[in-house]
Parts: C-alpha cells; structure tokens; sequence
C-alpha cells in the first residue's frame, strides 16, 4: 500500500497557481508535489510615484507613476518646465519590467517604443526606454527613488484651491479643484491656451492619486473638445496632472503651486 501511494504521488503532474490578491501583486508559483517544493514568480511591477533623473543629462527630472494596473507616465522636466513623456502598460517579472509598446510626446509628436528596467520595491528604480530627445541618438535611461507620499491616501479636500505654475515654468497653467472635485482651468504653451474643465475623485486603491477626466476647449488648442482621462497627485506641495488621449496620440502634462 505504501509502495502504491508513492506511485501515484510521483505521477501528479506540476501544479500551476496564481496567488496574491490585486495591486499588481499577484504571483505564479509551480509545485512539484514529487519532493514538496513550491518555486513563484512574482509578477508586481513598481507601483507608486518616483523621482529621479535621466542619466544621460542630470538636469533633466524624471517623474515616474506606475498604477497598480501597469500603466505609468514618465515626465521629463527641466526646471520644472515640460520636456517629454512616455506612457504604456508595463509587465513585471521578479523586480525586471518592461513594456514594448511604450509611446512618447516628444516635441508635440507621438513615436512609439519600448521600455525595460528593474527595480527594488518601494525603493529604487532604473529604466531605460528606446525614445530619446535630440541631439541624443540613443536611448535614454533614467531613475527613480520611491516617494512614501504614494501610502497616503489622497483626499479632494487636500487639492480643494486655485494652483498656479511658478514662474518661468511651460505650460503656463491654473487649475481651480471645487470641494466636489470638479474643476477647472487653462494651460498654455507655444501653441496657445486651451481651457478645460473636469473632475476627480480618490483613486480606488486608496492610494495618493486622484483619477480624473478633463476636456479641453480652444481654437489654439490641439486637444479642442477631446476628453483625457488624468491622473494627479500632490507631493511636496506640488500638483501634477498627467494623462493622454485614449487614441495614445496626444498627451497632458501640468504642474502647479
């Protein structure tokens, strides 16, 4: 009989499981019952907000928010001023993420690429994405430090006031946030001032993000009568607002005081 059971116990096939709930934290694991071992694979991706630089210029700031989804924008500033971003879904593997169909707003043109980099959770990161800005000609890497702003939950009533970006910054921005979460505002640049007005809300999973919808009006303005889902949050007294188009062919970027 004993002899029998040990048969049957090596002929059980490798269990496949996934386990972990949501934030992206969810893992794959194999079993191989024939010695009672368990091998996982976690799939998190960095979620959260992180600043950093890009390597190839350290006056360059990065801004990285990764949702619990995999989505994330990457902003690059200089002096606070808008330079370029990047937004995909990422996928993650045992702190190693990538995403290969990464687009980026790069001189008010839309150039698909990819993205790839590693991480430590609730730490550090550094990427590295196909896109660049000339005079580059290669691809930009850049990092992140974690901001531990990302576990508090951010409230209506903490952005509930008129923002105004500091001087010297594109694009020249307002954005009045009502006690409801509606709002409204302009953004200008090169281009000319586009007005917009929306709402937010607390992000679902309770972290320092407010989801949002804007639409945007104006004859100088590329996004005339186009809605963008947005992302925002506030940390160190600074509100950004990032978010693109659901065709990926244009993109919002603001920041304010």
């Amino acid at each position: 009989m004993k002899l029998l059971f040990r048969s049957m116990l090596l002929a059980l096939p490798v269990v496949l499981a996934a386990c972990g709930g949501g934030g992206g934290d969810d893992k794959t694991c194999v079993s191989d019952l024939s010695n009672l071992q368990k091998t996982c694979v976690s799939h998190a991706v960095p979620e959260g907000i992180w600043y950093g630089a890009a390597n190839n210029d350290l006056s360059v700031a990065a801004q990285t928010i990764v949702l619990e989804t995999g989505q994330y924008y990457t902003v690059f500033t200089r002096q606070g001023s808008f330079s370029w971003m990047i937004e995909g879904t990422m996928t993650a593997s045992n702190g190693a993420f990538s995403d290969q169909a990464t687009v980026g707003a790069i001189s008010n043109v839309i150039r698909a690429g990819s993205l790839s980099g590693n991480f430590s959770t609730k730490s550090t990161l550094a990427a590295s994405t196909s896109l660049y800005v000339l005079p580059d000609t290669a691809a930009t890497a850049f990092n992140g430090n974690y901001s531990t702003a990302y576990d508090t939950p951010l409230a209506i009533s903490d952005v509930a006031r008129t923002w105004t970006s500091a001087s010297g910054v594109s694009p020249v921005a307002t954005i009045t946030v009502a006690a409801d979460g509606t709002a409204n505002g302009t953004a200008a640049d090169a281009r000319g001032t586009c007005a917009f007005a929306g709402s937010f809300r607390p992000r679902a999973a309770g972290k320092h993000l407010l989801d949002g919808t804007l639409k945007f009006s104006g004859p100088a303005c590329y996004l005339d009568n186009v809605s963008v889902a947005v992302e925002a949050t506030v940390v160190n007294g600074l509100l950004t607002v990032v978010g693109v188009t659901p065709q990926r062919n244009a993109a919002f970027y603001l920041s304010a005081q």
